[in-house]
């Protein structure tokens, strides 16, 4: 009976391989089409970020409950553009340097910073009605664990690494971090001494 369950999941797991296969080739062979290459091309540079906006708002209030019934394929949506963009990053490092660098100057000259800087404000509301400061802890500890093994990485490959980076950094930006940081870590480190002379005084009162 086992052995048929895992026959079948084997089967499952063949099927969603082929089929991603499937996909992949679909999709190398509409590329290599210059007709769609060229409709790529006219539409990406047509996006609007004001046509987003509406889109969002058609999308999510023109039927709510399919919406809803589909955020719960949310999970693998991300699962997807993860493994999209770590994907991305593998085949980027194969890009000579000259190459990646008009790249990546390209991608941020482009990128609208002051968007990106509404994000907080916008999503606020929205982490607070989800007990959004727990997952944001979580997150950070993930994000910090992630900057250290970047650091890390950057040291072993070119130990210079903060005097040549020290031109583009934004001291200002820095600062307001390292005293939100210094701040939280006295906090935490009062809370922890508050816990204690409290454990003290009670282990004093019970003698």
């Amino acid at each position: 009976m086992m052995a048929g369950v895992e026959g079948s999941a084997g089967v499952g797991g063949n099927d969603r391989g082929e089929g991603a296969m499937a996909g992949a080739r679909v999709i190398r062979e509409i590329i290599r089409t210059p007709a769609f290459l060229e409709i790529i091309k006219t539409n990406m540079t047509a996006l609007d970020p004001e046509g987003a906006r509406m889109a969002v708002r058609t999308v999510l209030w023109e039927d709510p409950e399919l919406t809803l019934s589909l955020a719960g394929t949310a999970p693998e949506i991300i699962n997807y553009l993860v493994e999209a963009v770590l994907e991305l990053g593998r085949q980027l490092n194969q890009f000579p340097a000259p190459l990646l660098d008009a790249f990546l100057d390209q991608l941020m000259n482009g990128v609208n910073v002051e968007g990106m800087r509404e994000v907080p404000a916008v999503y606020a509301p929205l982490l607070d009605k989800i007990d959004g400061k727990q997952r944001a802890r979580v997150a950070m500890g993930a994000a910090i664990n992630a900057v250290a093994r970047a650091v890390n990485k950057a040291v072993a490959g070119n130990p210079n690494f903060v005097r040549d980076s020290m031109p583009v950094v934004d001291g200002r930006e820095v600062g307001r971090a390292a005293r939100a940081v210094a701040r939280s870590t006295a906090l935490w480190c009062f809370s922890g001494m508050a816990r204690l002379f409290k454990r003290l005084v009670a282990a004093a009162s019970r003698g």
